[in-house]
């Protein structure tokens, strides 16, 4: 297999979905969430895309208490300052950001974040930040495009209070990513690439088809250059991180590098860590399994495909549900459509739970989308033939199993007349 330093990361990530599109689909998922706790709330993107809001409706979704619109509130009004991406820039972000500072923060540390308050010292980080920015833009165009995408903001730590962290970033906090005191513009470029990247794959994680809890029983990875232990999650994105920093390496030129770099290091530990998960392949799901062969040297043509939908191999076929059964959707259940016309679906049950659908799920649960008033087989049969432009028979089997799952994932009635 080749270096995963040769081939182009954002093209892969395209492949499997454009930033702008993931973008949508995981504020789609926020969105529907909130209306799920808080129903009737209605999120603008930058509340959608703000860390707390983020780290609070998290908690909701994992059953720790409903949401508590008020912290979304406090959040979007935290002031930021636009470095070609938003910085932290109000004396209140302590407090505002308590979460990814106490999450990130190495061990016995208390990291205090520079903002405003601090005057011509945040006003000198900020400047080695926008440059920093710049050249990130400007060493690798479409890199930059792609994983500056993810990161809704970056926080400046005071040096004296860092503990040596150089950038963090955190899943339980997706879109924030806190960085040490700057010296150099390169490396705040560096921490973009390395967080930025570890940003994609958070949100990569919840919309596509990655990992599962399954990957909680997984093997771990032990590194060969500190013998540190990773579950399966922390590999992934570790090598995903390492693969992007590796690849940057190669457009930075003659920049100098800051003291902590991993640049020069990436490309023999992305090829470490990818080894490993080639031989655990099985743990992951099918996006990222493509994503890991193509990234390692295996041709894009080979990706795994979702299942096709059932095929018809006559020119009849009974269907199981009779036409005149009316099927309904749940009184709780709520449902949001991305601009990719995928579904996601959820209930606040305890805990809540969430579903993204697949094509043929998400335009069945589609068809309530105006009314929640029950629907017929025959009627849903009808609009599938016509606008899936198969069979009568092909369309009936797809419709089937589309509202089977639907009931199974605890969003749609089945009819008395089920056989």
């Amino acid at each position: 297999m080749t270096s995963s330093s040769a081939l182009s990361t954002h093209a892969l990530h395209a492949a499997l979905v454009p930033a702008p599109a993931l973008v949508d689909e995981r504020r789609t998922l926020y969105r529907l969430a909130a209306d799920m706790f808080a129903p009737g709330t209605e999120l603008s993107d930058s509340l959608a895309d703000h860390p707390v809001v983020r780290f609070e409706i998290g908690r909701a979704l994992a059953g720790h208490g409903g949401l508590d619109l008020a912290k979304l509130d406090v959040a979007a009004a935290m002031r930021v300052r636009d470095a070609g991406v938003p910085v932290a820039a109000d004396p209140s972000a302590a407090e505002v950001l308590e979460a990814p500072l106490r999450i990130t923060a190495p061990a016995g540390a208390r990291p205090e974040p520079l903002t405003e308050a601090d005057g011509d010292r945040f006003d000198a980080a900020f400047t080695i930040v926008a440059e920093g920015v710049r050249l990130l833009r400007e060493l690798a165009p479409d890199m930059a495009e792609d994983l500056l995408a993810h990161v809704s903001m970056l926080v400046v730590l005071k040096r004296e209070t860092s503990a040596g962290l150089v950038s963090a970033s955190s899943r339980y906090v997706p879109g924030v990513v806190l960085v040490d005191e700057p010296r150099l513009p390169m490396e705040i470029a560096e921490a973009l690439v390395h967080e930025g990247a570890h940003e994609k794959f958070f949100d990569l994680a919840i919309a596509k088809d990655f990992l599962d809890l399954s990957a909680e029983d997984a093997d771990y990875f032990q590194t060969s250059w500190s013998r540190a232990r990773w579950p399966l999650e922390q590999t992934f994105a570790a090598w995903h991180a390492y693969s992007c920093l590796a690849q940057f390496n190669l457009s930075i030129g003659a920049e100098q590098l800051g003291p902590d770099s991993l640049l020069t290091k990436a490309k023999k530990r992305a090829a470490e860590i990818g080894e490993w998960l080639l031989r655990h392949e099985t743990d992951l799901r099918s996006d990222a399994r493509w994503l890991l062969r193509a990234l390692m040297g295996d041709p894009v043509e080979h990706r795994a495909e979702a299942a096709e939908p059932s095929h018809v191999d006559g020119e009849t076929l009974a269907p199981q549900f009779s036409e005149d059964g009316h099927f309904h959707l749940l009184s709780d259940v709520r449902h949001r459509r991305a601009i990719t016309g995928r579904v996601v679906a959820g209930r606040a049950d305890l805990p809540p739970v969430v579903f993204w659908l697949d094509e043929d799920a998400s335009w069945t649960l589609g068809q309530w989308r105006d009314d929640r008033t029950a629907k017929s087989f025959g009627w849903m049969l009808a609009r599938a033939t016509e606008e899936w432009k198969v069979g009568s028979a092909a369309a009936a089997v797809r419709l089937e199993k589309a509202l089977v799952s639907l009931h199974r994932s605890g969003l749609v009635g089945l009819p008395d007349q089920a056989r």
